[in-house]
């Protein structure tokens, strides 16, 4: 193994868990479960599907479920008395998000912490999460419903109809769904799906970042690779992991779709298995790296010795599994000399479908038949025969399972297997299904219990985790191997951690390409329009001047207007291209670009080594059209009722409603889409699956800073050894009238004409913007290696949750400082994304002001945000930002910000520290050692981010003159060492290298 990635061999202790699972509240019912080979899967009752108006028991019948079957928590009641969160807290969010939380907090109790007293504030969440409860929906079809039911107006049995009526019967329809669904309101709960880890943060006063991690139903076990690499690298001293999931008629329905449910029952490994149960959970791990729990005397409920994620490449299809990028997963976990030969159990994914269980069980055979000793064979189950698929919570459910059976000593029998799937050599196979409880004996040679997780994800997403025994009898042994006498594995140095960027990519308003990007930032120009046609229906949303729950006040927007992907470039399907979300195709452009721009169109790379990891707010344009696809039988019923009440005869009123449906499906297709856009983990997997990559992949939700979060755990991993090139992207398409009104209500909105820039002290808030940014990462060392060219050096990311923005962004900047060994004084240039709304705008200022004037400064930070040009691209906006600012510190330009006139007082008032640009200027500003150094800042709901970013070569720095010209020597830049005999920063000026013209500067770009 690589010596560069020894920190990986770091074992992470489990100290804590804690689940509700259908038919367990907690692990102790959990396990009596599992010993007694329950089952806990029902038909659904009429609040989770109603079965008059989404079950259907023919299979393709569209926007209905064929099986009745799920598997369901015995409450979803948030219990106070176990959690007292503030009611304000509990209020103020989805009841999802509750019930995480009250899972964490039993978890902390677990570890023998108080959760509302944690020594070790810098404890980061990451929760594999994809959509809450039904409140967003709710919210969306109570908005949106007045522009559908004009729909009505297009089909001729409708509009031949007298007038009246149809006025009667679409008001009748919009009124009846808004009796019955909220309203957007100023003090509607925080329903967005980053808030499933926030909400913990927030309960328990934590400082470190929070995410939700969606690569479907491998997304829990994603997340524990997460916390476990930011452990491991010392980002944060302790972390919360886990998975949370609701089953709802939705999920049912879109299964069918794919025709993936099972109308009989959950049966891994059985012959007659014949789909997925769907079902749900809530369950969380505390984490910390076992040196560090066993210096704190914390309980350790299991060993976490290996990880390793894959993705499936090119495949057949997005639901097809690929035994190849299930063995790639397998194979990872396995570093540092861990034996694969002693592992004594498999937890099986088992989604238990014939083919799913055979390709999965095969690869198993394949990997573990070249590993074990001849005749060995081990037991294989899958909890999913006991709770069903809890989808984004099946991964860690599955963990906790085997960690019950390593504490009990033994195995639990598979439930539900009649006859053993044929497709599977059972007899060469070096493993075998249980059908009783068991002992599991202890290992030769006084070697601890292991065995083994799997986790897949539709689109090809795997993981696999390697779990080891831990007893109060090692305690002593391991203290002795892990204490703080002995060496621990070194951690990379700051060269080690450094990122190269070396390919970029973006579509944004107006700018198709990183060239036009900073042509348009160099310019004046200014790209927000009033949505256009097509978006959503103005006239019927937009109110100048009014503020409710209905309409907005503004419609200007950073729309992209001039985006048409070609399918044929990738020689994917038209009609999928047509029906999926545009946002998958727009990132996969902008990666496109920014491979190209690498060179890596023309030179070889090992694609089995590449990742994806994509920055987004789920949700957005192509869920809100889902809803309605998904809601149309409701819809339907409604509309029956009235026109019998206007006595329109049943057969009319049956094919007015079959037309409506095909209607509504022509112009927002989301319900038809064949390529899993419903899940927003497809943002990433379509990346891999169409450039063939094998390195894993993901969506991450960490709201505003979502980018920014991506680029951290980019680099994590890439750090970490798991891949050596990363596609980083970020992306958002969230223009929708929901979007527009709950900016309005919470006064965020901008309203004006004209609307300022972050920053200025006229500004009254954003305008929303859409868009992708993508850049291609690798390890520094290896891009000078590979002879590279390096559009900048990424020195250092840090993370911080506040009680107030100042507080979160301070501890942002002060961790990124200290990783990126970077002194603030060195720092010439800081993008930020901003707000627009002054006060907030001021809270991130003063974090910047303290931070970076604690010292003098040769020359005072040159401050700028693309966002008043481009509006707020939520989470891609740091992308953005990072874009512009790799632009900056290699043009040596930093252009003027626009719609920044009128500085914020704390500008003025700390001139010498921080200046805004408010005119084009030179940086001038560059270390005694050749550096030019840039900072980016994104921040959302007191989560920040700061990184810190570096010319990808250094420039040259002439020296004041001491001798005649003739006797001097050029000074020369160096990528690789500082130049020598630094002098002072005061009496430099800088010679820009390859300073050009804008219009050449886009050509070379």
């Amino acid at each position: 193994m690589d010596n560069r990635f020894e920190h990986t061999s770091i074992p992470i202790a489990i100290t804590g868990m804690a689940c509700r699972v259908p038919g367990a509240d907690n692990l102790e019912q959990f396990w009596t479960l599992l010993e007694s080979g329950g089952c806990a899967v029902v038909e659904l009752p009429h609040e989770r599907l109603n079965q008059e108006l989404y079950f259907h028991p023919k299979r393709g019948t569209r926007g209905k479920s064929y099986s009745k079957l799920g598997a369901i928590v015995r409450s979803r009641q948030f219990d106070r008395q176990v959690c007292p969160i503030p009611p304000s807290l509990e209020r103020g969010v989805d009841n999802a998000h509750l019930l995480m939380c009250q899972a964490a907090c039993e978890a902390l109790r677990h570890a023998s912490l108080d959760p509302f007293n944690i020594p070790l504030r810098n404890t980061g969440v990451y929760i594999g999460h994809a959509q809450g409860s039904d409140m967003a929906g709710d919210v969306i079809y109570h908005t949106c419903i007045e522009e559908a039911a004009q729909f009505l107006r297009e089909i001729d049995g409708f509009t031949s109809l007298p007038a009246q009526a149809q006025q009667e019967i679409i008001g009748e329809l919009v009124s009846t769904i808004r009796s019955q669904t909220p309203a957007l309101a100023a003090d509607s709960p925080d329903v967005t799906i980053n808030m499933i880890a926030g909400t913990i943060s927030k309960a328990f006063r934590l400082s470190g970042p929070f995410l939700a991690i969606n690569s479907a139903c491998a997304s829990s076990l994603h997340s524990v690779l997460l916390a476990a690499r930011a452990l491991q690298l010392g980002h944060v001293d302790m972390a919360i992991a886990g998975g949370a999931s609701d089953c709802k008629g939705d999920s049912l329905v879109l299964f069918s779709h794919a025709q993936s449910m099972s109308e009989s029952g959950t049966r891994p490994f059985d012959a007659e298995a014949d789909g997925l149960i769907c079902g749900e959970g809530y369950v969380a791990l505390v984490l910390k790296t076992l040196p560090r729990a066993l210096a704190d005397g914390d309980p350790i409920q299991a060993i976490v010795r290996g990880l390793g994620v894959s993705s499936d490449g090119r495949g057949k299809s997005l639901w097809a599994p690929r035994k190849e990028g299930q063995v790639k997963a397998m194979e990872r976990a396995y570093r540092h000399g861990l034996d694969m030969g002693t592992l004594q159990y498999v937890e099986a994914h088992a989604t238990s479908t014939n083919l799913g269980d055979a390709t999965e069980l095969n690869a198993l055979g394949e990997i573990l038949g070249s590993k074990f000793p001849p005749g060995k064979k081990v037991p294989i189950t899958s909890v999913k025969a006991n709770i069903g698929h809890a989808l984004e919570a099946a991964g860690v459910s599955s963990l906790i399972k085997t960690v019950l059976c390593m504490q009990h000593k033994r195995f639990v029998p598979a439930v539900n297997v009649r006859e053993l799937n044929p497709k599977i050599d059972w007899d060469n196979a070096p493993f075998y299904i249980p059908r009783e409880t068991a002992a599991w004996p202890e290992q030769p040679d006084g070697l601890p219990r292991r065995a083994a997780v799997n986790a897949f994800g539709i689109g090809g997403l795997n993981m696999h985790v390697v779990l080891e025994e831990f007893t109060e009898d090692r305690r002593a042994e391991l203290s002795a191997q892990y204490g703080s006498g002995q060496k621990q594995p070194a951690l990379p140095d700051a060269d080690g951690q450094a990122v190269a960027i070396v390919g970029m990519g973006c579509i944004f308003p107006d700018a198709a390409h990183p060239a036009k990007f900073w042509e348009l930032v160099a310019s004046k120009h200014d790209p927000k329009v009033p949505t256009p046609p097509g978006r959503w229906r103005t006239d019927l949303g937009h109110k100048p001047g009014v503020v409710s729950a209905y309409s907005t006040p503004s419609i200007l927007g950073g729309y992209i207007t001039d985006f048409n992907y070609d399918w044929r470039a990738h020689k994917l399907p038209p009609k999928q291209v047509q029906q999926a979300d545009p946002l998958q195709f727009m990132l996969l452009e902008a990666a496109d670009q920014a491979l190209k721009d690498a060179g890596y169109d023309k030179k070889e790379f090992d694609r089995t080594r590449v990742g994806a990891l994509v920055g987004s707010e789920f949700g957005g344009d192509f869920s809100a059209q889902l809803e309605f696809g998904l809601r149309l039988p409701h819809i339907q019923s409604i509309l029956k009722q009235s026109f019998a009440k206007r006595g329109v005869s049943a057969e009319t009123a049956e094919q007015i409603n079959e037309q409506l449906a095909n209607v509504l499906l022509k112009h927002w297709p989301a319900l038809v889409d064949e390529s899993g856009s419903f899940s927003t983990s497809t943002l990433a997997s379509r990346i891999t699956k169409t450039m063939n990559l094998m390195g894993g992949a993901a969506a991450i939700d960490a709201g505003d800073c979502s980018s920014a979060a991506v680029l951290s755990t980019s680099i994590d991993q890439l750090i970490s050894g798991d891949c050596d090139m990363m596609i980083c992207a970020g992306g958002q398409r969230r223009m929708c009238l929901p979007s527009y009104i709950g900016a309005s209500l919470v006064g965020a909105l901008s309203t004006s004409q004209e609307p300022r820039a972050p920053f200025d002290a006229a500004a009254t808030g954003f305008v929303p913007g859409e868009g992708v940014g993508v850049v291609i990462l690798k390890r520094l060392a290896d891009a000078r290696r590979d002879g590279d060219r390096i559009r900048g050096i990424i020195r250092g990311v840090g993370a911080g949750y506040g009680e107030t923005t100042t507080e979160g962004m301070s501890l942002a900047i002060n961790r990124a400082m200290a990783a990126a060994g970077v002194d603030p004084a060195d720092v010439a240039v800081l993008e930020m994304d901003g707000t627009g709304m002054p006060e907030h705008d001021q809270e991130q200022l003063q974090a910047v002001v303290s931070v970076y004037g604690d010292r003098q400064r040769p020359e005072p930070v040159l401050l700028s945000s693309v966002t008043g040009q481009i509006g707020h691209t939520g989470g891609a906006s740091a992308m953005a930002s990072l874009l512009k600012a790799a632009l900056e510190v290699e043009t040596g330009e930093m252009p003027a910000t626009y719609g920044l006139e009128s500085p914020l007082p704390v500008l003025t008032e700390s001139a010498g520290v921080i200046q805004a640009a408010t005119k084009s200027v030179p940086i001038r500003h560059v270390t005694q050692d050749g550096r030019r150094i840039a900072a980016v800042s994104s921040t959302g709901k007191n989560l920040a981010y700061h990184i810190l970013l570096e010319r990808g070569e250094r420039v040259a720095v002439e020296r004041p003159k001491t001798a005649p010209a003739d006797q001097r020597k050029p000074a020369e830049a160096s990528p690789a060492a500082p130049l020598a005999a630094p002098v002072p920063a005061s009496e430099c000026r800088i010679v820009r290298i390859g300073a050009a013209s804008q219009s050449e500067i886009a050509t070379k770009l």
